[in-house]
């Protein structure tokens, strides 16, 4: 999705990115505080898809008991997406078998969807690294942009938005939807620069009243100024590395919603 930034930062020019929302179910409670954050970003208007994705591979890990656990994966899927439409209002739900992440990339594609949104599972970056989780996939290749929960807020809105600012049109179009959400949801904004990594320090003279410098890198100056109950926004652009995205991702102690910014040639219409 292309964002126009002069018109994201009006009061109207948030509404394309979180106009059809989809939101990653499985078995576990991480996935209803997406349900729950989900609901509160969603433009008014717009359109919530509930994806349950009962992950039953992962059963054949249970091996003679892989048929009893493959019936708990789908009944627990099942169960949690229920629970999840008694959360929020959901325009459609769905009930599918595969991978999480390669399901929501699918429908996202199909729907022309602008937002995905998976729970955080309770681990650090290197442990997710090795070990895998729903974030780290989505991180490295979403079709759309991407807000990863963590519990802190929702439904009722955040507390802060703090938009990590690197530079670059990422950073703009973070800065630009950043504000726009924040005037939207009655959140407090600040923007926060690291100056360890930051080459270009007109960032910082440049700042406005709401931005806070930090000393060390980026991922430091979000975790000193977001707290659990704050949502971080942080830009990338498609085909980038995602090595900044997950040190911020992984730094924060609230949610993180990753914009995916477009250059204005390549943009399309998510």
């Amino acid at each position: 999705m292309h964002i126009d930034t002069t018109a994201a930062s009006t009061a109207t020019g948030i509404e394309g990115l979180f106009g059809c929302v989809l939101v990653g179910i499985d078995d576990t409670p991480e996935s209803l505080v997406a349900a729950a954050q989900a609901g509160t970003v969603l433009d008014p208007g717009g359109q919530l898809v509930l994806v349950g994705v009962a992950e039953r591979h992962l059963a054949a890990h249970a091996g003679l008991a892989a048929g009893e656990a493959d019936h708990l994966v789908l009944a627990g899927t099942s169960f949690d997406l229920e629970r999840a439409g008694e959360l929020v209002q959901a325009d459609d739900t769905l009930l599918a078998s595969g991978r999480l992440v390669d399901v929501l990339r699918a429908e996202c594609e199909r729907r022309s969807g602008s937002l995905v949104v998976v729970g955080a599972r309770p681990h650090g970056r290197l442990a997710a690294r090795a070990f895998g989780g729903h974030e780290v996939e989505a991180l490295r290749d979403s079709p759309c942009s991407l807000l990863v929960a963590r519990a802190g807020w929702g439904p009722r809105p955040p507390d802060r938005i703090v938009v990590a600012v690197a530079g670059g049109p990422e950073s703009d179009t973070a800065q630009a939807v950043g504000r726009a959400l924040a005037r939207r949801l009655g959140c407090e904004l600040v923007s926060t620069i690291g100056l360890d990594r930051t080459d270009d320090l007109r960032l910082g003279r440049a700042a406005r009243e709401e931005t806070l410098l930090h000393p060390g890198p980026l991922e430091d100056a979000v975790a000193a100024t977001a707290t659990t109950a704050s949502l971080v926004v942080v830009g990338r652009a498609p085909g980038t590395d995602a090595g900044l995205v997950e040190r911020v991702a992984f730094g924060a102690r609230g949610s993180v919603l990753v914009v995916r910014h477009e250059p204005s040639d390549q943009a399309g219409s998510r």
